[in-house]
């Protein structure tokens, strides 16, 4: 068990006010967001920019419910649908990396994006993925309930299970209708596509079984 990580009772507190354990990576063609970790939490600091922030668990964990709470700062400026080209920005998106059989074989690595290769890479040794799952948060509430495999990747499905329609504080949390053998937590919060800029503080991050 990593050592910033608290274990509760049926649940795991991710340590979101300290960033040794978080894996802060960066798209290849992409202006990373500027990450900070303090007792008030992770904040998150988007400029036109998006980048993936990752926290490999200690082991698979099966995971029922997320709970999390936060601040954003403004809204997300959408010139269109979000989710549709042009307007893909999420404000908050809780990606569960759910342990499967899918692997890559040396030819695909060698063709694969640096994302895809890493998403395989949190895997254990002699297993692989099935997907990330994201739990996405949307400003629309038209939008609540609708689920997608994106567009872009067969390995990312999303699920627009919150409303985060204003600025401020936030408490948000979901029970998965199927719990999910979970290797890892994947953060997406951007705003590239639509030239937003704005930040998301996480104050608490909790999954429970």
């Amino acid at each position: 068990m990593k050592l910033n990580t608290l274990v509760l009772a049926g649940a795991i507190a991710l340590p979101v006010q300290n960033g040794s354990d978080w894996q802060l990576l960066q798209y290849s063609s992409l202006v990373a967001n500027e990450v900070s970790f303090s007792p008030q939490g992770m904040a998150v600091k988007v400029d036109q920019s998006a980048s993936p922030i990752i926290y490999p668990l200690d082991s698979p964990k099966t995971v029922a419910r997320v709970e999390v709470s936060g601040n954003l700062s403004n809204l997300l400026d959408l010139p269109a649908t979000q989710g549709q080209k042009g307007s893909d920005d999420f404000s908050l998106k809780i990606g569960l990396v759910v342990a499967g059989d899918k692997t890559l074989n040396t030819f695909q690595r060698l063709f694969s994006a640096k994302w895809i290769r890493k998403l395989y890479d949190l895997a254990p040794q002699g297993t692989g993925v099935e997907k990330i799952y994201f739990l996405n948060a949307v400003q629309d509430e038209s939008f609540l309930g609708q689920q997608r495999q994106h567009p872009l990747s067969e390995l990312i499905f999303e699920n627009n299970v919150w409303l985060l329609d204003e600025s401020g504080d936030f408490s948000l949390n979901h029970d998965l209708e199927n719990p999910q053998q979970v290797i890892a937590i994947w953060l997406s919060i951007d705003g590239d596509d639509t030239g937003s800029s704005y930040t998301t503080t996480i104050k608490s991050l909790l999954l429970k079984s």
